[in-house]
């Protein structure tokens, strides 16, 4: 490529940049704020009053608060209530306790009132120096709840205090499946059982729902379950505030007919609220943050049509965090009975994964399951993979993922070699042809196109491919763009410390935070990303011989140095072993000289004058 499609590039992407940051927005756009609720914002219950995020402790044994859209109607007189509603209305006062489920990843908090997940604090996994990570926030609210439409009414059964089958389960021994059955008995022979089936070591849960002589009563042969809570926000960023890369993963997904479909929510950080409905054969729906998610899988034979739902709204009150935003999702299950069914049993059943986006552990549990990680394209995908499944093998040796890295990059290296050996050679041989061809631009300066035809002509000759220096670089991208998508999404690397000052190789090496915040740079100032623009600049000033690409060897260090503050420290590492690594080969690599380079270069003869009638004239 020549000086001016390099700037091009540069441009574009600094363009890019530029149009994404807050300084673009606030100082060059200035556009008028939308409207705010910011008199009636209130800080969430998941933060505290200085607007740092705090873990929740273990749910209470007491009521949930619950936040729906429906609401069961009033009735002027107890007689003319619905028999279901008025059962569940006096059920609710029934005194009851958590049902504690412990096992080797988690520990489970089920609230018998409405049977639901109400606390899940994973065992293997650090929110900050005092807790674990909780996924559920606010207690919980209707997760695998159930509800049903009777005569037009809204019958909410997780307003109902369900019967526990134990109160405590803890895996002993060699036992590695546990059962905890709930049951819900409206009278009439009318019941509802919900059965939950854990694993001594898998996120995986097992619902069965038992529909006893209380399908008949459901208006339109359909009954649904929610997860109405989301997923709380799990990754802190330097100033112990919710990462914002966290808020940006935060999706809802539901996959069928072989594509994931994907609920529309926007960024901003205004409230808003959105919703998609879905027909046809699911596979499953799912809601997820940056690491963890929560999968439901039907496993019934009806239809199931879900529901998502969204809301999006501030987190902070404070300006200079505005950019995070919280999203609230929820999903709904539309479970359809087919009217060929004995509705007086009817039996549905579920998986449910609570836990880490953990490649090797998802894909197991369905064959589309895998989708629902950030692999990138469908081109880039199996280098991601590969490059993923090679950290993981590494990681059986060598305990430090710091380590890993330098090994990875070292591997790297080697298997590049020959492409990357080539391309030194090209721009080697390109560089001695330099003077000829500075010398045809001189003498077919106003006539283009003889002056590429010459000079294609001179590489036919000198036996050069113009392109063979860049196709070597090309051959490398999938690879380079799979290791940035690795690096930034997978969990292995999360709390995975190095040595010294990096303690997270997927978050940035940041050693202190400036009171103000740099345009582009932003306020923290990281180490590595300066160590690796240092790298990129010395390797350029090996590269580069051409004097007109002289600003290159400074701004393009400079460039990548503010995109990549950002940057998981990890991505950051391996980008400048890959640097030293290069300069070294470059440095120590033989080169074999060409003919060119040992014949000296002759000084071609101007251009003849073409003949014409003034010339013909002249002799007249």
């Amino acid at each position: 490529m020549d000086k001016k499609t390099i700037f091009a590039f540069l441009l574009i992407g600094f363009v890019l940049i530029l149009t994404q940051t807050k300084f673009y927005r606030d100082k060059i756009l200035k556009l008028p704020p939308k409207k705010l609720v910011t008199e009636s914002l209130q800080a969430d219950s998941s933060f505290t009053k200085s607007e740092t995020i705090k873990q929740q402790p273990a749910v209470k044994k007491t009521a949930i608060s619950e936040k729906r859209e429906i609401i069961s109607p009033s009735y002027e007189n107890a007689e003319d209530e619905n028999p279901i509603a008025h059962f569940l209305r006096t059920n609710a006062d029934v005194e009851y306790e958590d049902v504690v489920i412990e096992t080797d990843n988690y520990i489970a908090h089920l609230n018998p009132k409405g049977a639901v997940v109400s606390s899940w604090v994973l065992k293997n996994y650090d929110f900050d120096e005092e807790n674990k990570v909780q996924l559920i926030k606010d207690e919980g609210c209707g997760n695998l709840g159930i509800f049903f439409i009777n005569n037009e009414d809204t019958i909410y059964t997780y307003d109902a205090i369900f019967q526990p089958d134990k109160n405590y389960l803890r895996f002993e021994g060699n036992k590695q499946v546990e059962k905890v059955r709930f049951v819900l008995d409206v009278g009439s022979n009318q019941q509802l059982i919900k059965t939950f089936t854990f694993y001594k070591d898998q996120y995986i849960v097992d619902l069965n729902i038992e529909i006893v002589e209380l399908a008949t009563q459901f208006d339109n042969n359909q009954f649904f379950i929610t997860w109405n809570s989301g997923l709380a926000y799990t990754e802190l960023d330097y100033s112990k505030h919710i990462s914002k890369e966290d808020v940006t993963s935060a999706e809802a997904y539901v996959f069928q007919g072989g594509s994931k479909e994907k609920l529309k929510l926007s960024d901003k950080p205004y409230i808003k609220k959105s919703r998609s409905d879905f027909s046809g054969v699911v596979d499953w729906a799912a809601i997820r943050t940056k690491y963890f998610a929560m999968i439901i899988l039907p496993e019934n034979d009806y239809e199931i049509e879900p529901v998502l739902y969204g809301e999006t709204s501030p987190i902070y009150k404070n300006p200079e965090y505005k950019d995070r935003v919280k999203k609230d999702f929820s999903i709904t299950l539309k479970n359809i009975i087919p009217p060929s069914a004995n509705k007086k049993y009817i039996t549905s059943n579920f998986r449910v994964y609570l836990g880490p986006m953990d490649y090797s552990v998802i894909k197991h549990y369905h064959p589309t399951l895998s989708k629902i990680m950030d692999f990138g394209m469908s081109v880039i995908r199996p280098f991601s993979k590969g490059v993923l499944a090679s950290f993981i093998f590494l990681h059986k040796f060598i305990p430090n993922y710091g380590i890993v890295l330098i090994i990875f990059s070292i591997l790297i290296k080697i298997a590049v070699w020959p492409l990357t050996r080539k391309s030194y050679a090209s721009m080697h041989r390109m560089q001695t042809l330099q003077p000829k061809i500075s010398e045809l631009k001189e003498k077919y300066s106003k006539d283009p196109q003889r002056m590429n035809k010459e000079t294609m002509k001179l590489y036919k000759e000198e036996g050069v491919n113009p392109v063979s220096g860049c196709l070597p670089q090309l051959i490398q991208m999938p690879l380079l763009f799979a290791i940035f998508i690795v690096f930034r999404n997978t969990i292995e690397l999360r709390d995975a410390a190095f040595f010294w000052w990096i303690t997270d190789l997927s978050a940035p090496d940041t050693i202190f935070q400036l009171s103000f915040s740099i345009p582009f740079y932003g306020n923290l100032v990281n180490v590595l990303p300066i160590v690796m623009g240092a790298t990129m600049f010395f390797q350029q000033k090996m590269t580069m011989k051409d004097p007109k690409q002289k600003a290159m060897v400074y701004f393009m260090p400079i460039f990548f140095t503010l995109l990549f503050n950002s940057f998981p420290s990890g991505l950051n590492l391996y980008y400048t072993l890959f640097n030293i690594f290069s300069m070294a080969q470059q440095k120590w690599t033989p080169e074999k000289k060409s003919e060119s380079e040992t014949v000296p270069v002759k000084k071609l003869a101007p251009a003849k004058k073409p003949k014409g009638k003034n010339n013909k004239s002249k002799r007249k």
